[in-house]
């Protein structure tokens, strides 16, 4: 249960960080100053984090270290860079929602990349998103 908690605060902080995203588009900042501030934020606020908790073990692989730096890269810098894009265009009522497709495409880079399987109930869970999205997005 604690889990599903944790997930509900991440989608409640999730909801309110495109509001901020798209406030501070519209007042005048540049996409990539402002992709950069928010990076910066968000180190700031990890590294406090890490501090408080004193979690800094740095005894895993070099292969970690390297996907974790691939996942930044993509996820954390790319995929930000058209977010902000599709937010300075279409809004974020739009965007949020368009986004929220992602379930489907980590479930079908987990089937080919790493050989997991999908359940049905999984299968028609990210159908109802897809659904949704569509549905919302009036794409």
């Amino acid at each position: 249960m604690i889990g599903e908690i944790f997930a509900i605060i991440s989608a409640i902080l999730w909801g309110i960080a495109p509001i901020l995203d798209r406030y501070a588009l519209s007042a005048g900042a540049p996409i990539y100053t402002a992709l950069a501030i928010r990076a910066f934020g968000a180190l700031s606020a990890t590294l406090l984090i890490v501090a408080l908790l004193r979690e800094t073990d740095l005894n895993f692989g070099l292969n970690s270290l390297t996907a974790l730096l691939i996942a930044g890269a993509i996820g954390g810098a790319l995929a930000m860079i058209f977010y902000y894009k599709a937010l300075d265009l279409i809004g974020a009522s739009k965007t949020v929602p368009i986004t929220a497709i992602y379930p489907m495409f980590t479930a079908l880079f987990s089937i080919i990349l790493l050989s997991e399987s999908i359940t049905l109930k999984t299968f028609i869970g990210i159908v109802f998103i897809v659904i949704g999205v569509i549905l919302v997005s009036e794409v």
